[in-house]
């Protein structure tokens, strides 16, 4: 069973206006957060992803180190469906 939300610990942490953000919740998506993404997602698309996930504004996530936000990256990746099948490969 995958868990029911992720926890980041950011390496380079944000400030946000007052607030410092040490970490991102990532929460497990549903059917509706796929509905806007192309079926071949850009590095973008992934972190809109992300951030609508955590509950963050594009302002948070822009603000990311890079080392913080590969590591969101492929934490949400895991969350993508398998492409779609294309059938059996074999002959009739």
């Amino acid at each position: 069973m995958v868990k029911p939300e992720i926890v980041i610990k950011l390496q380079e942490p944000i400030q946000h206006g007052s607030e410092e953000i040490r970490e991102l919740v990532i929460r497990r998506p549903k059917a509706r957060d796929f509905r806007r993404l192309p079926m071949e997602p850009a590095m973008g698309d992934m972190l809109n992803l992300a951030g609508d996930l955590a509950g963050q504004p594009p302002s948070v996530i822009d603000e990311l180190d890079v080392a913080d936000m590969l590591a969101v990256v492929q934490e949400v990746g895991k969350f993508m469906p398998d492409g779609p099948a294309t059938g059996d490969s074999k002959s009739a």
